[in-house]
């Protein structure tokens, strides 16, 4: 399965920031959507991300600054890490798993048309192999009844 066929479905949404937006406002819109990452929009082609991980990050590099006072643009992941839609899901985790990163912006021409988290990937792998071990199973049953026979 490639990455193009997960776009196909909710799979590979995202929502977005803007990166003079402050992280306070960045964490009240993760929790309104219910995401733990934030495309941050740019000028550039490739925008940033914000992930809680950024979070984490902010209260290091800023211990006496209030959130409500912290750019995204100072604290968010600048090197993105990208997937392209003619990518399998198996290449598109090995990048997550070795980069340990928990979310993948996927790229066409330039710019960010969508999002993978290793949930979604890890569920619809799971998924495949599930129907993979169903249909092995009736395979092996089917050889029995034929032996049998």
């Amino acid at each position: 399965m490639k990455v193009k066929d997960l776009l196909k479905d909710s799979t590979g949404s995202f929502h977005s920031v803007e990166g003079k937006e402050t992280v306070e406002e960045a964490l009240k819109k993760m929790s309104a959507y219910a995401v733990s990452a934030l495309v941050v929009n740019k000028e550039t082609a490739l925008p940033g991300i914000f992930t809680e991980r950024d979070l984490v990050r902010c209260h290091i590099l800023f211990p006496d600054r209030e959130i409500k006072e912290i750019p995204v643009k100072e604290v968010m992941t600048s090197r993105l890490i990208v997937t392209e839609p003619e990518d399998t899901i198996e290449e598109a985790m090995g990048m997550m798993i070795q980069a340990k990163i928990r979310h993948l912006p996927i790229v066409t021409d330039g710019r960010i048309t969508g999002m993978l988290s290793l949930e979604d990937l890890v569920g619809k792998h799971v998924g495949a192999l599930t129907r993979e071990l169903h249909y092995l199973k009736d395979y092996i049953s089917d050889l029995q009844d034929a032996a049998h026979d």
